[in-house]
């Protein structure tokens, strides 16, 4: 019988040991041992939220924000691009 995708969790996963053979840092690990440990128990993860983190998310929705109104068949595609980048530094 083959196998198949569906939506959900798995009950095992070598995710993290893949991560950790692919060296990523021992902190991003932990944090993703405690969230699969949060999640399995039904808990809700908070997310962390650092100032910059929580300045890079403003950034990300303002430029979604700005994508989702350009007008494709009047707008200027490079000025569009030259206006997100620029308010990203």
């Amino acid at each position: 019988m083959a196998g198949r995708l569906v939506p959900g969790r798995a009950l095992l996963s070598y995710g993290l040991h893949c991560a950790h053979l692919a060296g990523l840092p021992h902190q991003v690990l932990k944090r993703a041992a405690w969230i699969l440990d949060t999640l399995k128990n039904d808990n809700q993860v908070e997310r962390l939220g650092s100032e910059n983190i929580i300045a890079k998310d403003q950034q990300y929705k303002d430029a979604m924000e700005k994508l989702l109104a350009f007008d494709a068949q009047k707008g200027d595609l490079l000025h569009f691009f030259e206006e997100i980048f620029s308010s990203q530094s």
